[in-house]
């Protein structure tokens, strides 16, 4: 009759591949998806969904606004935002930069 040994370690699943694309994928940011739904909604648009899956956060645009801060394309925004912490509710400029919108002072 044979018998079988234990094995005590057991060594993780790992390939190169999978390494380089863990160590490269940034997680998105509230504020990064928020300027990012400012930027794709349209002026005087109302109630745009947007969401998180990296932090959970989920929220609405309740309004879009052309902003008065100069002619860079800026707009203004009110927003809620639910996560954990609870319910927030806030107001924001989104400016274009490049290929993406980043929150204003940002």
């Amino acid at each position: 009759m044979a018998a079988l040994a234990a094995c005590s370690h057991i060594d993780p699943l790992e390939t190169p591949l999978a390494q380089s694309a863990i160590q490269h994928q940034t997680p998105l940011t509230d504020q990064a998806v928020i300027a990012d739904t400012v930027g794709r909604g349209a002026v005087g648009a109302t109630a745009l969904a947007w969401a998180n899956p990296s932090t959970g956060s989920a929220g609405v645009i309740e309004q879009i606004d052309a902003s008065n801060d100069g002619p860079d394309g800026c707009r203004g925004f009110v927003t809620s935002r639910q996560s954990l912490d609870g319910v927030t509710r806030f107001n924001g400029v989104a400016c274009p930069s490049g290929d993406s919108w980043k929150l204003g002072g940002q």
